[in-house]
């Protein structure tokens, strides 16, 4: 059940996704404002808290606290490498070490034990992951690109690692609620001092900032891409971030109940519906996505969505 759930979360976050390449591509201009959103919406679940019985203390809120912070400064860096190396190199060095670093700290930390046929399709998930998010480069990662992917990794490792701790502790709804507020106090953190531009871009998407309310968020669009106004820009990310809620709040039961390892494989879904997008919408998916199409792209994605069934099988 835990597996179908995540696979559920992970498809929502599939549609947040498409529609964060889209916003990336063609209307934010800073990394910290599309991280700063994310966070700030969290606070969203404090709305669940009257139902809350056992709120995190001792250990468990110190964990509570690394994971909140964890979850937005992962983004942040997540899109500072996308900002500084192209996503055919980004991404598929975050979405590889993400799950082998989640499996790494649930051995260790939380004794957790994956079967033999559940470590293999663990791992072929893994190779369709890196696969399907793999693009033509024309480059290589910089330092400073390597360090930010290596950093978003390792702190959305360290997010799913504690929050599995929590849940373990304190249950589901308690976990969620406080990791939401304290990651949205981070994002206010990061928008309001470390990175004030990163607010003021926030408040001309909603239309607050009076002054740029008109004109487009990204001029001329980022890599050839569209030039998106605010309110489309807004309308775009208030709908993709209601997606993505859903889908965080499906991968995060889906941890508390199962494999925090396995769950943060099974992001490959997210992938698989960015390229299926892709194929619908071959004519426009270079501008909207930043994907390219020909036939030697189809081939390598349709025997990743291969290894990908495989893999699923094995560990369902």
């Amino acid at each position: 059940m835990w597996v179908l759930i995540a696979l559920l979360g992970h498809a929502f976050n599939g549609v947040a996704f498409i529609i964060d390449k889209i916003l990336l591509n063609n209307a934010f201009k800073r990394s910290a404002t599309y991280a700063g959103l994310v966070g700030l919406l969290s606070i969203f679940a404090i709305v669940l808290a009257p139902w809350v019985i056992d709120w995190p203390q001792g250990m468990t809120l110190f964990l509570t606290i690394v994971s909140g912070i964890s979850f937005t400064t992962a983004l942040w860096a997540f899109f500072a490498a996308l900002s500084r190396g192209e996503a055919s190199r980004v991404v598929p060095v975050i979405s590889a070490f993400i799950p082998m670093l989640t499996l790494a700290g649930t051995t260790i930390f939380l004794h957790e034990r994956l079967g033999t046929y559940e470590l293999i399709g663990f791992f072929l998930l893994i190779v369709a992951t890196v696969i399907l998010s793999s693009g033509k480069s024309s480059e290589r990662l910089t330092k400073q690109a390597l360090i930010l992917s290596g950093s978003s990794a390792l702190l959305f490792a360290i997010m799913s690692v504690t929050i599995k701790a929590i849940y373990d502790d304190v249950g589901f709804l308690s976990g969620f609620v406080s990791t939401r507020v304290i990651a949205a106090i981070t994002a206010l953190i990061i928008v309001v001092i470390l990175d004030a531009k990163a607010g003021q871009e926030i408040m001309t998407i909603f239309g607050i900032n009076k002054k740029d309310k008109k004109a487009p968020i990204n001029k001329g669009g980022s890599k050839g891409g569209m030039i998106l106004k605010p309110k489309t820009a807004a309308l775009l990310a208030i709908f993709g971030q209601t997606m993505g809620g859903l889908g965080f709040v499906g991968v995060q039961y889906a941890i508390s109940i199962g494999s925090a390892a396995i769950v943060n494989s099974l992001q490959v879904m997210q992938f698989a519906l960015l390229v299926i997008v892709a194929f619908i919408f071959k004519s426009k998916a270079k501008t909207l996505l930043g994907e390219s199409l020909n036939k030697s792209v189809i081939l390598k994605k349709a025997i990743a969505l291969i290894i990908m069934a495989v893999g699923l099988g094995l560990i369902v």
